[in-house]
């Protein structure tokens, strides 16, 4: 600012010097009509004079870095109408619907098994073998009992036959062989079950006996679960009860093994716990991966609000004056510069993804994004 003094000053004493070398009427000799026109060629002189100032100013500013307005480095965002959707997150549990326990229907020793945990199984696959040892002891047993029991009916009938003896005697013989003959079929349906299978297709998740263990009936021998048959089960809060349905779409992602999909509602509960006021959920996922695994963590985003074509930004772009009232900045070009607006703004629902814009905004506004907090209004900014 000093040499633009310094030039202004200059620029005076020429013109001071050039006038002093003219013979200059002074103005009480003047009359009305030469005021005038004296007071015309002055305003002409300092219009030039003015014009010459500002030429010589901009060229110094043009020329000094130090005297120029210096533009602030800002990142933009232009405003478009987008639908705004809001969610609700409720964390769930992988669980398996397919999870049996293969159980060996009648009592002996356990010979072998021929799946191991983490085995792939498939329907009617065997699982293990029974030592029926003594069943088959037992046979030989009934046999020898029944060839007597034959015997001794066929001796009975021909005597009944003929009149001999009495018809007690006969029954008798006769009860004895048929009850042998049934004992005989049940000890030949139980030996059929010598080998245990597997009642569904899947992975083996535990095993529970060993071999040379006695198996009995009831009791596991493994358990295989289905991994391709997984829902996920979530307990949803009653105060959300109408914004979900049976049939409705939903967004399950598992944060453990970095998956997100699609669901379906399977099933709604028909009560609701009195102990934490949720009602039971389940979700059908709409694929199979082989890392969902029962007990995973999931979690669930249920649409709760949902508001199409209206002017949705970022939370973090608003700003808040003390008072309470928020704003942000607009850029708005100026001879060809761009500088920042404050604009006050009116605001509504807002989610973890942005926040609508009621009033102050229009579609195709541009607005300061990264870098908002360094300026003021009226800045010259640039744009990265």
């Amino acid at each position: 600012m000093r040499i633009i003094a310094y030039i202004l000053i200059t620029t005076l004493l020429l013109l001071s010097v050039a006038c002093a070398d003219q013979t200059v009427k002074p103005t009480s000799e003047l009359t009305l009509e030469e005021q005038k026109l004296r007071l015309k060629e002055k305003k002409d002189e300092l219009s030039a004079l003015q014009e010459e100032i500002d030429e010589l100013q901009n060229k110094i500013v043009a020329q000094s870095p130090e005297l120029q307005e210096k533009a602030k480095l800002v990142d933009t965002l232009l405003i478009n109408k987008q639908d705004f959707k809001r969610y609700i997150d409720i964390q769930g549990r992988v669980v398996a619907d397919d999870i049996v326990n293969v159980v060996s229907e009648t009592a002996g020793r356990i010979l072998n098994i021929t799946a191991k945990e983490g085995d792939y199984v498939s329907k009617g696959q065997v699982i293990a073998n029974i030592d029926l040892e003594s069943l088959s002891k037992q046979k030989i047993e009934l046999e020898t009992a029944l060839s007597l029991a034959v015997d001794m009916h066929d001796r009975q009938k021909r005597l009944w036959d003929q009149n001999i003896g009495s018809e007690v005697q006969y029954l008798q013989a006769k009860n004895s062989k048929e009850r042998l003959e049934k004992s005989l079929e049940t000890i030949d349906f139980q030996l059929t079950k010598s080998t245990v299978t597997a009642p569904i297709s899947g992975s083996v998740d535990r095993e529970i006996l060993k071999a040379g263990e006695i198996a009995s009936p009831g009791v596991p021998i493994l358990t295989i679960l289905n991994t391709r048959n997984l829902k996920v089960e979530t307990d949803l809060p009653e105060r959300f009860l109408t914004k979900l349905d049976r049939g409705d779409q939903v967004s399950i992602n598992f944060p453990s093994i970095e998956q997100e999909m699609n669901g379906r509602v399977a099933m709604l509960g028909r009560t609701i716990d009195p102990a934490n006021r949720t009602l039971k959920v389940d979700i059908k996922p709409a694929k199979y991966h082989k890392l969902l695994k029962p007990n995973l963590l999931a979690e669930i985003k249920v649409e709760e609000l949902s508001i199409d074509d209206v002017v949705v930004i970022p939370s973090v772009y608003l700003l808040q004056q003390v008072d309470g009232q928020e704003y942000l900045y607009t850029v708005k070009e100026e001879n060809n510069k761009f500088r920042a607006e404050k604009t006050y703004v009116t605001t509504s629902e807002s989610s973890a993804d942005g926040i609508i814009i009621t009033e102050g905004l229009e579609s195709g506004d541009i607005i300061v994004s990264k870098g908002a907090r360094n300026i003021s209004d009226g800045d010259l900014i640039i744009f990265e």
